[in-house]
């Protein structure tokens, strides 16, 4: 019986492991460049916004030296599974895409850029916690 039970927590620890990482890898943020946000997000470089994604997006401007920056990587992971697949999450690295990050005027870090399907992107700049930034995002995209 003993046995049976120690057989049985292992295939359920498997697979609530699995779970978790198949998730993770459906609703994670995904590292792009600067040529990258053009294909799949919106030609920045042009003076009328085009959304191309289906979905809204949410783009994290980072840079390695940047501690904020990295305590913030988890919570976006946890806010991207929190959206279950309805918004995109991206992350651009500003020191490897110096042009976008001039045409963003980007000068503090974090800083986030929330693209709804219409209308303008919006900015967030600095570090605040997981509601708070829920909180923003819902309004941004006018949910």
């Amino acid at each position: 019986m003993f046995l049976l039970l120690v057989a049985w927590s292992l295939a359920f620890a498997a697979s609530a492991q699995r779970y978790s990482a198949d998730l993770d890898t459906v609703y994670t943020v995904h590292s792009i460049s600067q040529d990258r946000f053009k294909e799949v997000i919106a030609d920045y470089a042009v003076r009328d916004w085009v959304m191309l994604n289906p979905r809204p997006v949410i783009v994290d401007f980072y840079a390695d030296w940047c501690l904020p920056c990295k305590r913030l990587e988890p919570i976006l992971r946890r806010i991207a599974q929190h959206y279950n697949g309805e918004v995109d999450f991206y992350r651009i690295n500003v020191d490897d895409n110096s042009d976008i990050a001039d045409v963003f005027q980007i000068r503090s870090l974090p800083f986030l850029l929330i693209c709804p399907l219409e209308g303008e992107p919006k900015s967030v700049i600095g570090l605040y916690s997981e509601q708070e930034y829920i909180r923003v995002f819902n309004q941004a995209l006018g949910r």
